[in-house]
């Protein structure tokens, strides 16, 4: 992961100074931009590394700073060539950038623009040629695409993976697969996911972060040494408020699922494809939901296979009187609210009575009481096996 302060150290750019925002320069760096013209903030990318002189704003110091302010978001910092048009940068553009936490650059100006834009280049393609490799040496353990596994985690030590002493936790973060995702969509679903990924490696749970690309996603493998800190970290950080929070459309087009935290190459395959079950299994229970982990719905993925085998009728039978979708949908909701007729009618938008109606026909069909927990038991296991099995 390239960082501007993995630019500072570059031979050829020994000249950049740092004038202000030191605190930030661990910000990583993905593009490089020249700006010499207003509203340059619609053309960026993210992250990215803003080369300028000033030029547009060279006469207005209150310009200046509003231009810091209104990048801090968006670039990584912010490189400024001075002799031209300005021949120092005014201590109030310093306080803003500070107060930002934005890296201010200054250029010699002598150091010609070309040589800043190779030069920090050639260290971002360098940064995602090793992130290709990462994904790669991720993708061989998840798919199994090895014979031995010495070798495999000797390979892994190269890259800094501590595969037998430390703990993995998958989370993926992928389109629905009924939703056809645009190419815009694939640059935000991209910028959420370095998001993420950069909120995760700031935490002192997280040791690394390794983004992969998947065929409709993206894997965050999060690596950490203690098991329960990483656990609930990944948990806290990855919520359905976060995410909307990085891409307030997430809830329309994503499903994301957090995998339980295993250790070795076998537990990095088991965090991956539990948290694909997950997905799939928090799906058909809570539609209305979007992000699922392992953690809370465990029980049900264990249960999945019982009740979706070819004894699935075993438990569906029970349902076989029962055609009409609407007395189906109102046990379901009533299941979800714990079994309380107010809650039920307040999310089926009813009246109490309306619901108190369709359970008792529901109970009339199948013959079981709602009132018995061992009636009640078998009647939500057969719910679980339909929508468990459900395409």
């Amino acid at each position: 992961m390239a960082k501007v302060s993995d630019v500072l150290k570059l031979p050829a750019l020994r000249g950049l100074t740092v004038q202000a925002g030191a605190c930030g320069l661990g910000r990583r760096v993905e593009h490089v931009t020249v700006m010499e013209v207003p509203e340059i903030k619609r053309w960026l990318k993210g992250n990215d590394l803003l080369i300028t002189s000033f030029y547009s704003v060279q006469n207005d110091e209150a310009a200046q700073c509003r231009l810091i302010r209104e990048l801090a978001d968006t670039c990584c910092c912010v490189a400024v060539k001075t002799g031209k048009y300005i021949d120092e940068l005014p201590k109030s553009v310093k306080d803003t950038a500070d107060a930002c936490g934005l890296p201010l650059l200054e250029i010699p100006f002598k150091m010609a623009y070309i040589d800043v834009i190779v030069n920090v280049m050639n260290l971002i393609f360098e940064d995602e040629g090793t992130s290709e490799i990462l994904g790669k040496y991720v993708k061989d353990i998840i798919y199994e695409n090895y014979s031995d596994e010495i070798l495999m985690m000797e390979r892994g030590r190269v890259f800094g993976f501590e595969v037998e002493k430390n703990y993995f936790t998958a989370v993926n973060v992928c389109f629905r697969k009924d939703y056809p995702a645009s190419e815009q969509d694939g640059k935000a679903l991209r910028f959420l996911c370095q998001a993420l990924q950069r909120d995760l490696k700031e935490t002192r749970a997280v040791r690394e972060c390794y983004k992969v690309k998947l065929q409709n996603g993206f894997l965050l493998l999060l690596e950490g040494e203690d098991k329960k800190l990483l656990s609930e970290t990944a948990e806290s950080l990855v919520t359905e408020e976060t995410v909307r929070g990085g891409w307030p459309e997430a809830a329309e087009k994503l499903v994301c699922g957090i995998g339980p935290t295993e250790r070795g190459l076998k537990g990095i395959r088991d965090t991956y494809s539990l948290c694909f079950k997950t997905m799939h299994v928090g799906r058909r229970l809570y539609r209305s939901q979007f992000l699922f982990a392992y953690r809370k719905l465990e029980t049900f993925c264990a249960l999945q296979e019982l009740l979706t085998n070819d004894k699935r009728r075993v438990f569906t039978d029970v349902l076989r009187g029962v055609q009409n979708d609407e007395l189906l949908d109102t046990v379901v909701v009533y299941y979800e609210c714990g079994g309380s007729l107010d809650k039920t009618a307040e999310r089926m938008f009813s009246h109490k009575n309306t619901v108190k109606y369709r359970l008792n026909r529901l109970q009339e069909r199948t013959g079981l009481d709602l009132k018995k927990p061992d009636d009640s038991f078998r009647l939500y296991l057969a719910i679980l096996a339909l929508r468990l099995g459900a395409d």
